[in-house]
């Protein structure tokens, strides 16, 4: 596979747009005695790993996408507030690439589903290997709307490109419990599909 290929295979997997929680529905209260709204549950440390996590799936997209749109505008540290690890080096690699081909990105990927498929909170970092806490999602990926340019103003994108994917996604935290979480490792995963 050509660097032009791979890169506009990366460019043509660029960012998404997330969600946010609907709010709390307002109560109407047409009594004058105080009422007593029953506590959440207190969630799960693999719930709440899920929650703080779950953002920096799209967080991480968006950074590749507006690094890839104008390369010479990005500044490759900014990858460091959303990755780590593989995936930091990853996006560093890509946008070096788009840059030095005269690459950009038009459009962005839409993310269909975003699911936790896997939680391990064990934080050993004194061992070899260390274990460090980690969520795996499953993120289900649209690039319809996405191209990449070339220097020339043509699409390098082939004409038979699957639209949509499956993408690994592993967010880890290397401060647990109080420090950030990061996406440490991405994989497309080319045998699943959504």
């Amino acid at each position: 596979m050509s660097a032009v290929a791979v890169v506009g295979l990366g460019l043509s997997l660029g960012a998404c747009s997330g969600g946010t929680e609907p709010a709390a529905e307002p109560t109407a209260s047409g009594t004058s005695s105080p009422t007593m709204s029953p506590s959440p549950a207190e969630l799960s440390p693999e719930d709440k790993a899920i929650e703080q996590a779950e953002p920096l799936v799209s967080a991480y997209f968006q950074m590749k996408d507006e690094a890839l749109q104008d390369p010479a505008a990005f500044k490759h540290q900014w990858f460091g507030k959303v990755a780590i690890g593989t995936a930091e080096n990853d996006l560093k690699r890509l946008h070096g690439a788009a840059g030095e081909q005269g690459l950009h990105q038009i459009g962005a990927t839409e993310i269909a589903s975003v699911e936790a498929d896997k939680v391990d909170l064990a934080f050993k970092p004194e061992v070899t290997p260390p274990e460090i806490p980690y969520v795996d999602f499953n993120v289900c990926y649209d690039v319809t709307d996405l191209d990449t340019i070339d220097k020339a103003g043509e699409s390098i994108i082939p004409a038979d490109r699957n639209d949509r994917g499956v993408m690994r996604v592993g967010v880890a935290n290397y401060e647990y419990p109080d420090g950030p979480w990061l996406v440490a490792y991405t994989e497309y995963q080319k045998d699943k599909s959504c």
